[in-house]
Order: structure tokens, then sequence, then C-alpha cells
């Protein structure tokens, strides 16, 4: 008997473990008469009571044929109903194109699915696998199945040989001495079949070099020769146990297999991969020696309880179609797009069409968070959350690593009451932002205004004070042309006069203005120093520059060092002159980062003088214009009167300006 190795089995499958709904599942009550897999729906015809359809394993009365809700269904065709014909006998079958098998029987319907395993053999079953053999002609290896005392033989997918044995199978290994057999009859070496080589002391397993027999462990060779007493015995060495909670490992290349009290679980390297459970037709695992073969993609697991066989490597069939259905403070709605504000909980339920007979597994996560795992079909509440964008992750699969299923994917927002929010807080502190710069603003253009108003009277004030000055000096002049008059000095008097109109159309212009160039106001005084030495006689007059100073870049007020050189002339030089002495009058113009300064420095008697002097009122003014461009400006003007010790008879005094450098500009 020749065949693909292990595929003959699966026809003589003694049981196949199906999944039936009845009345508590919804199974109609008149008898079925149809099935028909149609638009990926069962639906089932029955007698009397129309069509029904198969949803989430319930059955269900159809809406899309309700006008046949009290007709008898013979069969199905192009998908529509037929109401007329013969009835079908029992069973009655329709099949999936993933393989499920629906059978209708009296009262039930069994659902197969083509992931459940079939059970081989109901014997305590075993396999051996040993692909590296250096023994012709099994160079690719042979393989043995144990069924109860049936010992089967398969070289290259080929069945060789059956071999009954009398009483129990123990073990099967490669060895230095060949391929042995132990039995409870004895050992058996392998040559084209089993041939009796030992009889004696049974061999219950063998491990490496030794042998563990019911007097202890021995090595294989001492046995074989029968050169043995009891002292060549041993405690045989404890076997190393299956990691928990497995009872036994078994291994296939790089997977492994291990049967514990939740079945069968297949794993590797990076964790588990999935479950072989009882839902699938495989028994109770309890403590006992398990094997697992793999061959022409079946899965052939061997067990105390039998022999079963699963397709497609044992892996669970793919999912399809999942329906997720949403809640909100445990009412229905269609989905989270318009949930209410601040909701007590949310929820959703994951609907998965059930394509396995293995379970379907499901998790879930929140913004790319942990996983957290779900069970399918149930209920999953999220209680008070929190206001924020979300991002939810769903994923069902019949695989542990989630490498095959379903997944979905929503974004949605849950909002907190309006006092909880952040932006109508900052539009409400927005509004009384902008109502205080409102009213801060109109604040502000009333003391503009009233600014503007201070300035312009402060301009006049100022003006006021040039106006002073200006008949102050004209009431000088005037006096000495009439002087000049008086002593028949008529030449003198001619150029004094045009020295004075020279002078006159520069204080006209500078009176114009509130600033007055350096270079202007340099010539002003020139003039003026001019028409003194024509009046009074020749002094002395020192100009120093600081080196770097550019005249016309500098502004200074109009009339303002006038009359400190007037009163110079009048207060210092002249007495000076009286006395026969040399007068000497020294301007110095200086500046630093922030300042300018023009000192006009004598050499007369000095303060006392100056001060008790009736005609000082000059200076009285300039205070007075100082005090009135430092209000308006907000920057320091000021003058400094200082007295120089030069002699006994010659104090001197210098008297300076200090003017913002950025004056004017």
């Amino acid at each position: 008997m020749k065949g693909i190795l292990f595929s003959i089995l699966l026809f003589f499958a003694f049981s196949i473990k199906a999944q039936v709904l009845q009345r508590s599942q919804g199974f109609p009550a008149d008898p079925v008469t149809a099935l028909s897999w149609c638009e990926d729906t069962l639906y089932i015809g029955t007698q009397g009571s129309g069509v029904f359809v198969l949803v989430e394993q319930r059955i269900l009365p159809s809406r899309r044929f309700k006008e046949f809700s009290r007709s008898t269904i013979y069969k199905f065709q192009d998908c529509e109903p037929v109401a007329s014909g013969t009835l079908q006998a029992y069973p009655i079958t329709a099949s999936s194109p993933d393989g499920t098998t629906y059978t209708a029987e009296d009262g039930s319907l069994r659902i197969q699915f083509s992931d459940e395993g079939a059970r081989v053999d109901e014997r305590p079953s075993g396999i051996w696998h040993f692909p590296d053999l250096q023994m012709s002609p099994y160079e690719r290896g042979l393989t043995f199945l144990r069924n109860g005392s049936e010992l089967s033989a398969y070289a290259e997918g080929e069945l060789i040989d059956v071999f009954l044995v009398k009483g129990l199978i123990f073990d099967i290994a490669s060895t230095p001495f060949g391929l042995l057999l132990s039995t409870e009859a004895g050992l058996y070496r392998w040559e084209k079949g089993w041939q009796l080589r030992y009889e004696g002391l049974p061999i219950f397993a063998f491990d490496g070099p030794d042998v563990r027999t019911p007097l202890g462990a021995i090595g294989l060779k001492k046995l074989l020769d029968g050169n043995w007493s009891m002292s060549d015995f041993s405690t045989p060495t404890e076997r190393i146990p299956a990691p928990a909670p497995y009872f036994d490992v078994d291994t296939i290349g790089n997977t492994f297999y291990g049967f514990g009290p939740n079945g069968l679980e297949v794993f590797d390297s990076t964790g588990a991969l999935f479950t072989i459970t009882s839902a699938r037709g495989l028994p109770t695992i309890g403590p006992g020696s398990y094997d697992v073969a793999l061959r022409d993609e079946n899965l052939f697991v061997a067990t105390p309880k039998g022999l079963w066989v699963f397709s497609n490597e044992g892996k669970p069939n793919d999912l399809r179609d999942l329906g997720i259905l949403f809640w909100q403070n445990g009412l229905r709605v269609n989905s989270f797009d318009d949930l209410e504000t601040s909701p007590t909980t949310i929820g959703f339920t994951a609907l998965q069409r059930k394509l396995s007979a293995g379970e379907v597994h499901g998790r879930y996560r929140l913004n790319e968070g942990a996983w957290a795992s779900f069970s399918v079909g149930e209920r999953v509440i999220l209680e008070r959350p929190a206001p924020q964008n979300y991002t939810l992750e769903i994923q069902t699969s019949t695989r542990l690593d989630y490498t095959q299923g379903m997944n979905a994917i929503y974004s949605f927002t849950v909002r907190a009451p309006w006092y909880k929010r952040i932006w109508p807080w900052v539009l409400i502190a927005l509004g009384g932002a902008s109502i205080l710069l409102f009213r801060q603003r109109k604040t502000k253009l009333r003391l503009e205004e009233q600014l503007k108003l201070q300035e312009r009277l402060a301009d006049a004030e100022l003006a006021s004070k040039r106006l002073q000055m200006n008949p102050h000096f004209l009431f000088n002049a005037l006096d000495a042309i009439s002087n000049f008059i008086f002593k028949n000095q008529p030449k003198d008097a001619v150029k004094y006069m045009g020295k004075l109109a020279k002078m006159m159309r520069l204080t006209l212009d500078s009176s114009r203005s509130e600033a007055m160039v350096l270079a202007d106001e340099m010539e002003l005084i020139k003039q003026y120093l001019d028409l003194c030495e024509l009046r009074y006689g020749s002094f002395e007059v020192k100009w120093e520059l600081q080196e770097g100073i550019d005249t016309f870049d500098h502004y200074v007020p109009p009339m303002l060092v006038q009359p400190i050189v007037e009163n110079a002339v009048q207060h210092a030089l002249r007495p000076v002159m009286a006395k026969g002495q040399v007068a000497e009058l020294h301007l110095r113009i200086t500046q630093n980062e922030n300042w300018l300064s023009i000192s006009v420095e004598d050499n007369g008697p000095g303060m006392p003088n100056e001060i008790t002097s009736s005609g000082s009122h000059g200076l009285a003014i300039i205070d007075e214009r100082l005090d009135l461009l430092s209000k308006k400006h907000g920057q320091r003007f000021e003058k400094r009167v200082e007295v120089l010790s030069k002699s006994n008879s010659s104090a001197g005094t210098c008297v300076s300006l200090i003017i913002p450098s950025d004056f004017g500009h």
C-alpha cells in the first residue's frame, strides 16, 4: 500500500468535532429543507416558515426574503429561493469558498470548519522521524508512526512496512548499532523491516550511549554483549522536564510545539504564534508523551488518546468581515464622530465572522499606547475618557502574534464642557484685554493731546523767551550806535550798523526754528564779538573746537550761547579793560558719547560781581529756557557755572551749556 505520507489516513477518520447550532441558537422549529452559500452568506430554507440566514453564529429570519415567510423552500437557484419542487432528504449540505461545510439534520445545523482536525486513530500514538539516516536505500530518511501496537514505516512519503508488535512499544533510536526498536517483547533492528536483535531485559528508553531498564541505566553495548552484572547498573539521571507550563515539548526546525493544559501552543524564538485547542478537535492535554510531524502541509499530532491531523500546517483560518459597534453612555451610536460633551462612558464591540474553529483573539490601543486584550463579541467600556483627540486601533486574529487578521482604525475627539476648554477662556481673556487696551489707548490719546497742548504752550513760552532775548540784545546795540553818533564817529556807526544788520539776519533765521546748526551759532557769536570790539575796544578771543566735531552735524537751541557771551563781555571783560589789563575770552566746544558742551570762559573779576550786576537778566532767561527744554524733550539741558582762581586780582568765570548730542536730529 503506497501513497503520499499520512494523506491516506485522512480517509479513515473515526470522528470529527464540529460546531452544532440548535434551538438555543435560533434553529427554526420547522424542518430545514434547503441550504445555499450565496453572496458570502448561508441561507437556510424551511418547510412552512420561509428563509433564515446565519449571522454571527446565530440563525435569524431573513429580511431580504421576507415575502417567503410562510412558504416552503425546496431549493435555492441563483441565490433565489424556489417554492416548488421535491423536498431533499437529510443530510443537506452546503460549503463556503473557504472550505467550511454546513450540514443540516433533524433539529440541528452542524458547522465543520476547514481548520478543524480529523482524528485518524483513537489508539495511543507516537511519531519518530529520522531525516538524516546514513542507511541505504533510506538516505532521505524514515518515519515511523505508532497506533496502539501497530507500527507503520514510511520512506519518501510511501508506506513500506506495517509491523504488529506483541505488547508495548517503548522507544525507537538511531544508535551505533543501527536503527533500534525497543518493545515489551524485545529489541529489534531495522534491516528493510524489523528483525529481532535481543530478547531479555526490556529497554524503556534510549538515552544516548545508555539505555533505561527496570534495573536502572546501563551502557547499550554492554547490555547487547550480555557480559554485565548488577554492579553495572546505575540510577538513571532525571530527564530534563519540559518547561512550564508544558507537559511535553516537540520541535520541528525552528518551531516549538508545547503541550499544556491550554492545548497545543505553537511558538518560536519571537513568541507565541497560535494555539490548537479542543475547539479544533484536539483532546484535553494531560501528562504524557506527545509528538508532532509535518508532511505535505499536514500537521500530525500524536497523543496518548490518539492521532490527529490538521491541514495547512495546523494554522487557523484567516479572518474577514470585521464589524464594530459603538456605544456611548450605554446606548448604541452610529460612530464616535458626534460624541456628546464629556461622555460618562464610551465603548465598542468587535463582531468577527467566524471562519475558524479556533478562538479569535482581540486587542486594542489608544493613541499608540500599550495594547490591551479583549474578547471578541463582548463590549469594551472606557470610563470617563479625558477630553482630547484619540486614535483607536483594533486588531482581531486567530494567531497570537497578530501577523494575520483584521485591523480597524478610528479617530475621534472627546470634548470637554465649554468652561473646561481653553479657547473660551482665551477668548474671554482676549476680550478683557481688548477692552483694557481700548481704555488704555483712549487714556493715552487723551494724555497725548494734553502733552501736545503742553508742547505748544512750551513752544510759545520758548518763543516768548527768545523774543525777550532779541529786544535785550537790540537795546544794547542801539545804545552803542547812539554812543558812536554822540561821539561824532559816523564811520564806526555805519560799520557797526552793517555788522548789526548781518547779525540780525542770522538772528531772524534762527528764530523760525527751535534748533540751530552749531556752525551758524558760532558765526552769530563772531559777529557779535566784532560789534563788541567796535564799541568797547579790542580783547583776546580764543576758539577751541575738539577734534572730530562736525559743526554742521550738531544743533543747539538758538540765542542760547550769545547771551552768555554778552554777559561775559559786559560783566567780565569790560571791568578788566577798564583797569588797563588784557581781557581774554575763551570759547571751548567738546563732546562725548551723550553730551555736547559749549563753555565760555573769561578772566573777569568773578561770580559775585556778575550775580549782583543789573545786566544779568539774560542768564535768568537762559535758566528758564533750559528748564522748558528739559521738560519738553525729556532730556537734561543744563547750565554750569564755575569760578576760576587765576590770580589775586582776577578770578575768572566759566559758564558751560550741556546739551544732548542728538538734539535737533
